[in-house]
């Protein structure tokens, strides 16, 4: 699975799985990602509340769908939706390498110790550690690292593994991934992924 260089850029975005969805549904019907991009400058399909935050939404969804071998498409649109947020989160890890890495180093190793809570200060331990290894993520604000535990959070949340919640520690629920959708991962350089959501 190849790997980017850290970003920040999850501040701007959400889970969005119905959006994801409804690309992965346009993909399966033989639309290219050019014509999804036009219907969605003329139809707004993501029914997205501004003309740049509609954009926003194609890119992202465009983002993770292309990190993703195009056979995960009819896989897709044949399992149920618990495994299609799987398939939906796996996206997700595979084009932002900094969230891989916080389910890799924290959610995995709380499922390793069957530790199944979530705190805040197991994010600012997460981000502290990227903070001396990375100089480009030392160079960002509290204010980023706060917007960037959100977006994980909500991003776990709708994925199903994290318990909803304001504030204060979180569940953290054990997925069991779907056998196709991990036949699939393992089949397609993504074994990471599915070591991270286990606790082998």
């Amino acid at each position: 699975m190849k790997r980017q260089p850290y970003s920040a850029g999850a501040v701007k975005v959400a889970f969005w799985f119905q959006e994801f969805r409804t690309f992965v549904e346009l993909l399966s019907e033989g639309r290219t990602y050019e014509e999804i991009k036009e219907l969605n400058e003329q139809e707004n399909i993501f029914g997205a509340s501004t003309v740049t935050r509609k954009r926003q939404i194609y890119s992202t969804v465009t983002a993770r769908a292309r990190c993703m071998d195009e056979s995960f498409v009819p896989l897709f649109m044949c399992v149920n939706a618990t495994a299609q947020k799987q398939l939906a989160l796996a996206a997700i890890m595979a084009q932002d390498t900094l969230f891989h890495e916080f389910v890799f180093e924290v959610i995995h190793e709380k499922l390793v110790l069957c530790s199944y809570e979530l705190t805040d200060a197991d994010m600012d331990k997460f981000f502290r550690r990227k903070q001396v290894q990375d100089e480009r993520v030392a160079a960002w604000t509290e204010a980023t690292f706060n917007r960037l535990g959100r977006t994980y959070r909500g991003i776990l949340t709708g994925a199903g593994i994290l318990e909803k919640k304001n504030k204060g520690p979180r569940h953290i629920y054990a997925p069991l991934l779907d056998l196709s959708v991990e036949k699939w991962l393992l089949e397609h350089d993504m074994a990471e992924v599915v070591y991270a959501l286990s606790d082998r």
